[in-house]
């Protein structure tokens, strides 16, 4: 059985060894620069902090002290020095009203959210204020009466505050829209106004310019709901006036042309006096025959009443044809051909008079209603001279820049931090 052989160990002076220029692995001093010829790329090892790293860490945090100074502490100083020195201070004007309908009971705020239909239009002309109130129109309104590019123009503002003296009328209407802040409160109906100048005397000027065509133009809505509300009513009467106004003129050219001014009275009439005519044809009969028993045919009193029977007897025919219509050899017309016309004449005039009075008790209560629907502008604060500048807010607007620039400089270091990591 053969014996392992003994493993011979050399021991070299420590003097000897040289490390490896790799991995640092101890070798033999003979053997070192040959085994750097093929050894193997050098490799960092896992936690260990080397040189560069150091070098490194110290680049990254002067550029995100670099950054952080551009990107923060610039702005916010920037800023500081604006509002500090530079920036103009700005008076407010506060105005308070509210639209507001003549019935009481329409001015009751929990309304709007009950869905009342006078809530709604209560809302509605408010929006519309608040709507002219930023609107073109009141910036043309008001700059007839005052100069606004003059008024937010003058060189003692900031040139980052003023106007430009040669801005269009678009420019004019945005910088207005800036200054001047309407705003509608829904739970109260209470429509606010804050309006910003360079002067006291110039906000509370514009104030009362704002305010009394804000009046102008509620007062404006209302009468022209009112108007439209009574519009249709309004027209039922002109035309039953009309009608009314035909059928009178119709009755007026029939009795100018029968020459009768109620067929019917007359009508009565002739018919009372046939009657009478009848009552006095039979008298005379009676007399007739009693006179002619007595005396005889020939006496002169019999001839005399036989010439009055005649008479009535002629009347009498005379009348009944005009009444009938039976007397064709006379170009009258039978009133029984007038009372039917004048009827005809009569009911339309009738009926004419019933729809005018109809139509005038709509209009009536048309005009109430709409009165009661009637909006107006009530007046809570009136615009007042400020004592103190509100604005610029100084320290509160620094504030705002510094956070916003503070924010803006983490989002750029987590994107820088993200993309070296996955480089």
């Amino acid at each position: 059985m053969t014996q392992p052989r003994p493993t011979s160990v050399k021991l070299v002076e420590a003097g000897q060894l040289q490390p490896r220029a790799a991995d640092g692995v101890i070798m033999p001093g003979g053997q070192a620069q040959e085994h750097q010829a093929r050894a193997i790329p050098a490799r960092r090892m896992p936690g260990r902090w080397t040189l560069e790293d150091e070098r490194s860490g110290r680049r990254a945090r002067w550029i995100s002290l670099l950054v952080f100074l551009v990107v923060v502490g610039l702005p916010t100083a920037l800023a500081g020095v604006y509002y500090g020195m530079v920036a103009s201070d700005q008076y407010v004007t506060e105005i308070q009203f509210g639209v507001r309908s003549a019935d009481a009971q329409r001015n009751d705020a929990t309304s709007i959210f009950q869905g009342m239909a006078s809530a709604s239009q209560i809302g509605l002309q408010s929006n519309i204020v608040v709507q002219y109130i930023k609107s073109r129109s009141i910036v043309d309104a008001i700059n007839e009466k005052l100069d606004l590019r003059k008024m937010f123009s003058r060189p003692s503002i900031d040139a980052v505050s003023r106007l430009d003296p040669d801005a269009s009328i678009e420019g004019l209407v945005d910088y207005w829209r800036g200054k001047v802040e309407p705003y509608f409160e829904l739970t109260t109906g209470i429509v606010s106004v804050h309006i910003r100048a360079f002067t006291p005397e110039d906000s509370q000027a514009i104030g009362r310019q704002v305010l009394g065509l804000s009046e102008s133009l509620a007062d404006d809505l209302s009468k022209r709901a009112r108007a439209d509300y009574v519009k249709f009513a309004q027209e039922q009467v002109e035309e039953a006036g009309e009608r009314l106004r035909k059928a009178r003129q119709a009755m007026l050219e029939f009795r100018d042309r029968e020459r009768s001014l109620d067929p019917n009275k007359e009508a009565d009439v002739a018919r009372l006096g046939i009657g009478k005519l009848r009552d006095e044809l039979g008298k005379a009969q009676t007399e007739y025959l009693t006179a002619r028993a007595r005396m005889g045919e020939k006496s002169p009193l019999v001839v005399t009443l036989r010439d009055r029977i005649a008479a009535l007897e002629s009347l009498v025919r005379d009348a009944e044809a005009r009444l009938t219509g039976s007397d064709a050899t006379r170009n009258a017309v039978p009133m029984s051909q007038n009372i039917r016309g004048y009827e005809d004449v009569e009911t339309d005039r009738q009926l004419a008079e019933k729809f005018y009075d109809a139509a005038m008790q709509s209009l009536q209560r048309a005009q109430f209603e709409a009165s009661r629907r009637a909006m107006y502008l009530e007046v809570f604060v009136n615009p007042s001279l400020a004592e103190r500048s509100t604005y610029p807010r100084r320290l509160v607007s620094v504030l705002i820049v510094g956070l916003a620039a503070f924010g803006t400089w983490v989002f750029l270091l987590m994107v820088y931090y993200s993309v070296r990591e996955h480089i």
